[in-house]
């Protein structure tokens, strides 16, 4: 893809020299960016274990992302109902894809001040390095709103003609400057009113939104057969379609297409004729000088004293820490956990996304009334399963040579490390979740719900237990993050587990049929789950996997 690039450059150099451009410096600084492009780590790729070599990144980030749109574009072949309600639903879904891209992975070609720091420095004009950055990112949200929109395009020509895929491209790219003038006033305002690690912070938030919407939106895209067959809507025009720019894109191929010129779509064409252009005039002559100011900033380091509210963290942790661990090594383990869990951006990438699938179980619990039982099992034991997973997430690390500094401490049994670190996550994720959970169940199902989630909450405890029958085990974070891959003997441990998950279903749901016996069975897996637990303690160095390993 680079050397495409380059060699469609190649050819344009005529221009570049015409507009008084060092052509040579110019196409070396987009090669060296188009190359670290295509190394760094896109959008789900987060989310996934990592190969020590990374090559090529941004192309599979958007092969994956032309598959989604490919399984979501077919919904316009699919869908019976009229063409502009259907291309509302397609263009929003292309905008929201490129707006989220944007924040989530654009952020950082947009914040990157480190062509600053090299080049400014050395006699490369200024000219160069604006145009060298105009380029990376033309090629980048060219390429991001083409892969999230070629299977809208395909299916759109397939079902309406040539004609129309032609001018939704068309409608696509129009709209790909609209995002990218509401996505720029967003960063405007968030490096006004935030610091740069609160900035990124944020962006961490919506790395981490993206990759459930991809996730969950698999899911109800599998649920589009319901659609099917539906009664075909009439198109009712309301007053904030005027504010919604998908709504404009969708009435021009309305009006154009099946030739509707009334008031309504005559506004819709003006408003595409005119808001994305203005929108070109805005970015350039006011936004990007803006960008370019507040760039300059963002590399010097902000100190800001925060010390009473850190007081005020340190202390709720220090309580909880306390009653929840028996010694001082397994307080300092938690705490350690609990912080690191809380920091790690990359880490909050990787682990948090997981939890995205309870929304859509949530979702069939509140819908699918015949299958209520049955849904109410799948929210539950996937809740167990989730914190388990995420469990399994605080072994590994980016930062997993520094494990070295537990074998030079003077610990007898490494196993309290362990334990501490469980804990921490059981409290900080595994209640609360749980109690959220059992909040919106109990919403619709009332109080009777109570002792199903109390099972499964113990069932959790107990399955999460069960992770002593390892034959050997790692510290917190001292596991290389493309090495923690289940191999080996692990396997067995692991077919055991997803075996006894079931198990537990298949018993909480015939027990549930009793009056008392999911509260009499309760406390048994919390007693069982305890001791096994206190066996942790017991872990010596002999058991402790070699750090990356």
């Amino acid at each position: 893809m680079t050397n495409f690039i380059l060699f469609i450059l190649d050819k344009l150099q005529w221009l570049f020299r015409w507009l008084s451009i060092d052509y040579r410096s110019l196409r070396a600084i987009v090669e060296v960016k188009l190359l670290a492009e295509n190394r760094r780590v896109h959008g789900v790729q987060r989310t996934q274990t990592q190969k020590k070599e990374l090559n090529n990144t941004f192309g599979k980030s958007l092969i994956f992302q032309a598959f989604f749109s490919f399984f979501y574009g077919i919904t316009i072949f699919i869908l019976d109902q009229p063409l502009y309600l259907v291309m509302m639903i397609s263009f929003a879904f292309i905008m929201f894809m490129v707006a989220f891209n944007m924040i989530s992975d654009f952020a950082e070609v947009l914040f990157d001040t480190s062509d600053n720091v090299i080049l400014l420095p050395r006699p490369v004009d200024g000219k160069v390095i604006w145009m060298a950055r105009m380029i990376h990112i033309i090629v980048f949200l060219g390429m991001l709103t083409l892969a999230n929109s070629i299977g809208s395009i395909v299916f759109t020509t397939i079902k309406f003609g040539w004609q129309a895929g032609l001018l939704f491209t068309l409608c696509v790219a129009l709209l790909c400057l609209i995002t990218i003038f509401l996505t720029s006033i967003l960063y405007l305002l968030l490096t006004k009113v935030v610091s740069e690690e609160k900035l990124k912070d944020i962006i961490g938030y919506a790395q981490i939104g993206f990759s459930v919407f991809l996730a969950v939106g698999y899911q109800f895209i599998a649920r589009t057969d319901k659609l099917i067959g539906a009664t075909v809507q009439n198109i009712e025009i309301k007053w904030w379609h005027y504010l919604t720019p998908p709504a404009w894109f969708a009435g021009v191929m309305e009006s154009l297409i099946n030739g509707h010129f009334e008031l309504p779509y005559l506004i819709f064409i003006l408003l595409v004729l005119v808001i994305p252009f203005l929108s070109l005039y805005l970015i350039n002559n006011y936004l990007s000088p803006l960008f370019a100011k507040n760039l300059a900033g963002l590399g010097t380091p902000e100190i800001t004293e925060q010390v009473k509210k850190t007081t005020s963290k340190k202390g709720f942790l220090r309580i909880i820490s306390g009653i929840f661990t028996q010694s001082i090594v397994e307080k300092s383990a938690f705490e350690f956990v609990w912080n690191i869990t809380s920091r790690d951006r990359k880490f909050k990438v990787r682990a948090y996304p997981i939890f995205g699938m309870i929304i859509y179980f949530l979702y069939n619990y509140f819908t699918e009334v015949q299958k209520e039982d049955f849904n109410v099992l799948m929210v539950l034991y996937y809740t167990m399963f989730t914190i388990w997973i995420f469990t399994q997430q605080i072994y590994l690390s980016d930062d997993w040579k520094a494990a070295w500094l537990y074998r030079v401490t003077p610990l007898d049994k490494p196993g309290e490390i362990i334990l501490g670190g469980i804990k921490s996550i059981l409290v900080k994720i595994g209640i609360p979740v749980f109690v959220i959970v059992g909040t919106v169940l109990m919403i619709k199902a009332g109080l009777g719900m109570f002792d199903d989630i109390l099972f499964a909450m113990c069932g959790t405890l107990f399955f999460m237990s069960l992770n002593i029958m390892n034959s050997e085990f790692s510290m917190p974070f001292s596991t290389e993050v493309s090495g923690g891959k289940v191999k080996g003997s692990q396997w067995l441990h692991f077919l055991i587990l997803f075996i006894i998950a079931p198990i537990l279903g298949f018993v909480h749901y015939f027990v549930a049929k009793t009056s008392f016996g999911l509260i009499a069975l309760s406390p048994i897996f919390l007693i069982i789950a305890l001791l096994l637990l206190r066996e942790y303690r017991k872990i010596g160095w002999e058991k402790i996997k070699e750090q990356g390993a």
